[in-house]
């Protein structure tokens, strides 16, 4: 059987101790992740980074995969603790504020940026986006909702993530000519602009002058096109 330690060790119990441990360990791999990638996680590379040995992995994880599923409820964990003082039901807090701090962390952390929107998008932390999905429509239906209030808002929470993905991965990665504020002005544009979708089944029917500007008149006289050249 075994052995476990549980005397406490300078005046620091044993369950303190492996909860240290564990969470040493997870904030090594959303290190790993946030710069390297999910793909650079290994047992033995984030042990190294936690400054741990590999018996003190199997401690706290069955399995490589429970570790990445742990990265990615840290970085909804760091989210939160960024957003929460400005949720508007807290001291009266505004849309506005709760909105800019919601952008501005994503703007200011690269590591919360990929691990919560990039890396979860493809590859190994994919299987875990409907963590982060979840929340969001959570915290953005109403209690009680119907099923129809409930199906746009999962479209507009896919709209919003994508759109902050690629963004923010773009700026960080110095493609987009634009200084802090002027992005996170426009990052809260667009997902105000999304949120304001109408529901599915609601969008203005085209009309005939509408499908005509979106659609390219095509030629069918002789000698439309090299294919129809009757020679």
């Amino acid at each position: 059987m075994e052995y476990q330690v549980t005397m406490p060790f300078r005046g620091v119990s044993a369950v303190d101790r492996r909860d240290d441990r564990r969470s040493r360990l997870v904030e090594a791999a959303y290190g790993i992740a946030g710069t390297e990638g999910a793909d650079a996680l290994g047992v033995g590379r984030v042990c190294r980074a936690a400054g741990l040995t590999k018996r003190y992995f199997y401690e706290s994880f069955g399995s490589l995969a429970e570790l990445e599923s742990a990265v990615v409820d840290h970085a909804i964990v760091v989210m939160t603790r960024r957003v929460e003082p400005y949720r508007p039901t807290v001291d009266d807090g505004s849309p506005q504020a709760w909105l800019g701090a919601f952008v501005g962390a994503l703007v200011d952390d690269e590591c919360l940026t990929r691990v919560l929107l990039t890396e979860t998008h493809g590859g190994a932390l994919s299987p875990y986006r409907h963590q982060i999905l979840d929340v969001a429509v959570m915290a953005m239906t109403t209690v009680g909702a119907d099923p129809s209030t409930e199906l746009r808002t999962r479209l507009v929470v896919y709209a919003q993530m994508g759109v902050l993905s690629e963004l923010c991965l773009a700026w960080h990665g110095g493609n987009l000519a634009i200084d802090r504020a002027a992005f996170v002005e426009s990052l809260a544009d667009l997902f105000v602009r999304i949120d304001e979708l109408p529901p599915p089944g609601c969008l203005p029917a085209r009309s005939a002058d509408d499908h005509r500007r979106v659609t390219p008149e095509v030629d069918h006289g002789k000698g439309a096109g090299r294919h129809g050249e009757t020679g």
